[in-house]
């Protein structure tokens, strides 16, 4: 057991942690807070890094409890020694030191197209009714909106069976020309994949008598309770198992031309710290696995992770609801910054409107198209953006039409976005931060409700039901709004009506 005790000051902050925790981010002497990551219960990213705004980080290399009480940060591990950095002056200064010295970026990043362009995931459109036909007309409605084509994602069901990994014939006659018409259109072409097996299938009998999957204290299969029933699952400790899953996906972008994958699923707490596995590993290392079976393709997307800080992974935050509080669209903000904090710079909030599929089908009678609109504003001008119910099928003319400007915004300001991932890729650091990490001296610990896109242009979203205005905190400079309206350091309160997304941009004088 190893254990490591701090004494915070008052005016002392911490981050870290887990993705999912950015809601309540940053810890300070007034909390009363504790998160265990050995393993990972989040359906998010967690990665074992604590950042302190005096400078100072803890990191550990398998996951660790921490907890903050009575003006004091305890945290333990059971498997890896704590490491703690101190001195390096500011959030900022604790995370490149971390970053330099634990998770060195690999000078990867996601495809460009995922930043440049808009996502269009078919999740929310068909759920688990995926089928050739509607794809295509999906498709052919995006551009007829007046969307650009971006990267297409086909969610789960377009498979003969999990682990089984060629299109069902029924739903999908031709892929191959499908895929064609979609590249002809001028979409990237992604496929869902998780790294279960269905436990009935020939593909699990061949699995099985080659030893490729976890298996319980019996050494049988394991079968696991996921959300979509009960899978055996792939054992990634072993490097047979890996090159297995690779074979899969390499036939289907050579026979198919897909261009890449959203890897689900692989979240820790499918495991068991009593699997048996090829080699020494835990739920944690397997999440891990999995995450890093991904990085060899450059159309990536993850919801749960451990770990991997650094490499070219995009990062989607969990599924979201259909509600403004911090389970919907309150959330984006905070967790995408904390993603961007523990190592994960390209941020994907969640489907535009929320993506949880049960919650937004039982809300699909009376959407809030207001808030529908606000989802797609927060996400405008964060590293990605995704849409998945169609805002032409579900909402009014009129918010549809914003939810589409909402697009524009973001193409328009593809440019930056771009330069700030390829330097991401080079050094790690986020590219949306926090207030404080870019002005630490500023006071703005405790802003989380909006965010600077690079250091120079500062978003305000607006995050509350019926809000015409809003208040924005404003550093250091003279920052200009697109309408010319200027705004000095301080606390100003800036017009915000359904149809404007409030951000401003830094100002030499």
């Amino acid at each position: 057991m190893y254990t490591l005790t701090l004494t915070v000051s008052e005016d002392e902050y911490w981050w870290g942690g887990c993705a999912d925790d950015g809601v309540r981010m940053p810890f300070c002497t007034a909390d009363t807070f504790q998160r265990c990551l050995d393993p990972n219960p989040t359906t998010n990213q967690a990665v074992p890094l604590l950042l302190s705004s005096r400078g100072r980080s803890v990191f550990c290399e398998s996951g660790f409890t921490f907890r903050m009480e009575d003006g004091k940060l305890t945290v333990t591990s059971v498997k890896s020694p704590l490491i703690l950095s101190e001195g390096q002056g500011s959030l900022a200064g604790a995370f490149r030191d971390a970053a330099a010295n634990h998770f060195p970026p690999a000078g990867q990043m996601p495809d460009e197209r995922m930043f440049t362009l808009p996502q269009y995931n078919t999740w929310i459109a068909f759920l688990y009714n995926q089928e050739q036909e509607g794809i295509l007309r999906y498709a052919e409605e995006i551009l007829a909106e007046g969307y650009p084509a971006g990267v297409l994602m086909i969610d789960d069901g377009w498979q003969c069976d999990y682990g089984t990994w060629e299109f069902n014939r029924a739903s999908f006659p031709d892929p191959a020309a499908m895929v064609r018409r979609l590249h002809d259109l001028g979409f990237s072409v992604m496929l869902w994949v998780c790294p279960f097996v269905s436990p009935d299938s020939v593909v699990y009998r061949a699995l099985r008598d080659r030893g490729l999957l976890v298996r319980a204290a019996d050494g049988e299969p394991a079968i696991k309770r996921w959300w979509d029933g009960y899978s055996a699952v792939l054992d990634l400790s072993n490097p047979a198992a890996e090159a297995w899953m690779h074979e899969q996906l390499s036939h289907l972008m050579s026979d198919y031309g897909v261009d890449g994958f959203k890897f689900d699923a692989g979240d820790a707490i499918y495991y068991s710290e009593d699997d048996r596995t090829y080699a020494p590993t835990d739920p944690n290392r397997q999440s891990e696995a999995w995450a890093r079976l991904g990085s060899r393709y450059r159309f990536n997307e993850y919801r749960a992770c451990f770990g991997c800080s650094g490499l070219g992974l995009a990062q989607r935050l969990r599924d979201k609801l259909h509600r403004w509080d911090e389970n919907g669209v309150s959330s984006l903000i905070p967790n995408a910054l904390a993603e961007g904090i523990i190592g994960h710079p390209f941020v994907c909030p969640d489907m535009i409107g929320g993506g949880e599929s049960q919650n937004f089908t039982e809300n699909a009678g009376h959407l809030d198209a207001e808030l529908f609109v606000r989802y797609a504003q927060c996400a405008a001008l964060m590293p990605m953006m995704q849409y998945s119910a169609a805002p032409w099928r579900v909402l009014d003319r009129e918010h549809a039409d914003l939810c589409r400007a909402a697009a524009d915004l973001h193409t328009a300001h593809a440019p930056l976005i771009l330069d700030l991932a390829r330097r991401a890729c080079r050094t790690g650091e986020p590219i949306i931060r926090y207030l404080s990490y870019v002005f630490p001296d500023g006071g703005f610990e405790k802003v989380t409700d909006q965010f600077l896109l690079g250091d120079r242009l500062l978003v305000a979203p607006v995050l509350r039901k019926g809000e015409r205005s809003r208040t924005v905190v404003f550093p250091d400079g003279v920052w200009e709004a697109p309408d010319g309206t200027r705004y000095t350091a301080g606390t100003h309160t800036v017009p915000a009506p359904l149809d404007t997304l409030p951000h401003f941009y830094r100002r030499d004088s």
